[in-house]
């Protein structure tokens, strides 16, 4: 007499030996739609195991039955595989992995349309990872023979696995150990992968867990499949970036309702006496509130970087603020904290594979390339970013070989002929906060570049210095501009290291200095004011140049030139010819480039924790001239 199964389609397969009928021997087997209750055998082992071998008979019974275009055992057992995890109805473990075993020894016969509807299921397999390890073993096996002998099936099961992602490393090492099977064995089958990688990325709204799982996959993916490696790193960077420049617009948003609410004070004081009362208004704001807190009654005159940043929640505004600042803070502080976690995760990773080994082996060689190459694509031509060049930063430091390559790499697109003026102002930036703030620079790689810089800004001063006196904007020369302020910036921080062993200036300082500030472009007049009134201050007493007279005598030409005062026996002056042709957008793009620093201060928490050892704060490098004393 045959054993016939009640509702396998809908209880679990466990129960299903517990029923007995008595049929004629020959009667077909067949199974009813509605859902019934048993006891759980009292003998696991024996019962279990009839049970197991009877569903055994029956899947492939349903094998045999799709040979004759039929489907209805398998698609029967296709629903329970496709029910949700929570559900008790779903098929069990064991006989889940009975089914595997028998699909992987007969992998042909469902290889129609008709056994579609299971592989499907199969794949999609809720919380497939969860599975009891022997069930979890059968259905890697089953997968791993699925994709290798009907190929078709690798699209979905590809995206199955990077759509995994989302969850921690801890539960996705079958992910990773399924996608390197495929890899290796079958090269082409990454086809999918980069562009799944892609649309699963979680967007800025999501959850920081979720950010963070999904990067730590990726980056797991990185490690053996380094075909992929360049699209991986693009997409990280490429979210990285995303969410750098959307905390910037929030910070931005919020400066600009702080500097609104400053400015109708001043109106309605009265405090405003020009047309550039906003922003000078704004200025004095600041000097007052540096007075204040400073004991001595001094004000800070350090590079305008200094200000610490601290992310603000809403308890830290006074009760007049309006709400709308406290909702903007707490948007900040989710952004911050997304962004922290993301680039402490990045840089920690990369600190772990970039090692005199990995180099050794061209690996980390490889992954500094694909880092290099991100930098000037990606990161470099985007405005304004504030915490996401700290990747390089830090990378660059991790071996001495690094450090040299990024500072090539800032010198070549500096003064590339075919760079954009806009990109080899950017990149000047970049070289001279670098060697200002990395703390891990040689003495011998800071000579370097400062060797360089004073040769190329002597042989433009030589060569374009007649240029000035001939009609055209000062903006000509921004690249002049550029680079001399660079130069002044590492100078500012490192002015202790241009000595040599017998005090001597290196790259003859003391005669470059002069030079420049004494010549017909007068940088002191078009570069960054704060810089060059902290260089004035640092050369003086270190006797390098003397820069305050020009400076007053640049204040006193701007006032004329304000209050409509110019001398009019220059009316062809240079400084005519420049304000003629020097339209005010051009002149406030020209500055707002050189006002960019891209090492400034971090003020992400864990991360700035992170760039400790490998940051040169201000007032390690100059503190000694914080105060107004050196006007004296």
């Amino acid at each position: 007499m045959m054993m016939a199964f009640e509702n396998i389609g809908k209880r679990p397969a466990q129960d299903l030996a517990a029923n007995r009928i008595e049929q004629p021997k020959k009667r077909k087997v067949e199974f009813s739609d509605e859902i019934t209750s048993h006891p759980a055998p009292q003998d696991m082992n024996e019962n279990g195991a009839f049970s197991m071998e009877i569903f055994r008979r029956f899947v492939k019974s349903g094998l045999d039955e799709m040979e004759k275009n039929e489907s209805t055992h398998i698609d029967q057992i296709a629903q329970q595989i496709a029910l949700p995890s929570n559900n008790t109805n779903r098929i069990s473990a064991e006989h889940f992995g009975v089914l595997l075993d028998v699909l992987s020894n007969n992998i042909n016969k469902i290889d129609s349309g008709r056994g579609a509807i299971l592989i499907q299921a199969i794949i999609n397999f809720e919380k497939w990872w969860e599975l009891p390890s022997p069930t979890l073993s059968k259905y890697i096996f089953f997968i791993r023979i699925l994709c290798s002998s009907i190929p078709k099936w690798w699209q979905d099961v590809s995206m199955i696995l990077i759509s995994g992602f989302h969850l921690p490393l801890e539960k996705t090492a079958c992910h990773h150990e399924m996608l390197k099977f495929f890899l290796r064995m079958i090269p082409s089958s990454m086809g999918f992968i980069d562009l799944y990688m892609i649309r699963f990325f979680p967007n800025n709204n999501d959850t920081r867990k979720k950010l963070i799982n999904y990067i730590s996959n990726v980056l797991q993916l990185t490690t053996y499949c380094k075909e992929l490696q360049f699209q991986a790193w693009s997409l990280l960077m490429e979210r990285a970036i995303s969410l750098d420049v959307a905390l910037q617009n929030e910070l931005d948003e919020l400066d600009d309702d702080i500097e609104d609410n400053l400015s109708e004070s001043s109106d309605n004081d009265n405090e405003s006496d020009s047309d550039d009362a906003p922003a000078a208004a704004a200025a004095d704001d600041d000097d007052d509130d540096d007075d204040e807190d400073n004991e001595n009654g001094e004000k800070s005159d350090e590079p305008e970087d200094e200000q610490e940043n601290e992310i603000l929640s809403g308890d830290e505004y006074d009760e007049g603020e309006e709400e709308y600042n406290v909702q903007a803070s707490m948007n900040i502080k989710e952004l911050s904290c997304k962004l922290d976690s993301i680039l402490t995760l990045i840089s920690t990773r990369l600190g772990e594979r970039l090692t005199p080994e990995s180099l050794e082996s061209g690996e980390g060689v490889s992954i500094f390339n694909t880092l290099s190459t991100l930098f000037k694509t990606h990161v470099l031509p985007t405005y304004y970013t504030r915490s996401i060049q700290y990747i390089m930063f830090h990378m660059s430091q991790q071996q001495v070989e690094l450090m040299d390559s990024f500072l090539v790499t800032l010198i070549d697109i500096s003064f590339s002929p075919n760079e954009t003026y806009e990109k080899k102002i950017k990149s000047l930036q970049y070289l001279g906060s670098f060697i200002a703030r990395a703390k891990k620079l040689s003495r011998t790689q800071i000579i370097f570049v400062a060797s360089y810089l004073t040769s190329w800004l002597n042989r433009y001063v030589i060569e374009r210095e007649d240029e000035v006196e001939q009609s055209g904007g000062m903006d000509r020369f921004k690249h002049f501009y550029a680079a001399f302020q660079a130069l002044c910036y590492i100078f500012c921080f490192r002015y202790s290291l241009f000595r040599d062993a017998d005090g001597n200036w290196e790259c003859e300082l003391e005669k470059f200095f002069p030079r420049m500030v004494l010549s017909k472009f007068n940088p002191l007049k078009y570069c960054n004011e704060n810089v060059m009134l902290m260089f004035s201050r640092i050369s003086q007493h270190e006797d390098v140049a003397y820069c305050f007279s020009i400076i007053e005598n640049n204040n006193n030409e701007r006032l004329r030139g304000i209050i409509g005062r110019g001398d009019k026996n220059k009316k062809n002056s240079v400084a005519s010819a420049a304000a003629s042709t020097w339209s005010l957008a051009t002149r406030q793009q020209f500055i707002d480039l050189q006002s960019y620093f891209p090492f400034d201060p971090l003020f992400l928490k864990q991360f700035k924790s992170m760039m400790k050892e490998y940051y040169i704060e201000w007032s390690e490098a100059g503190g000694e001239y914080e105060s107004d004393e050196l006007d004296e």
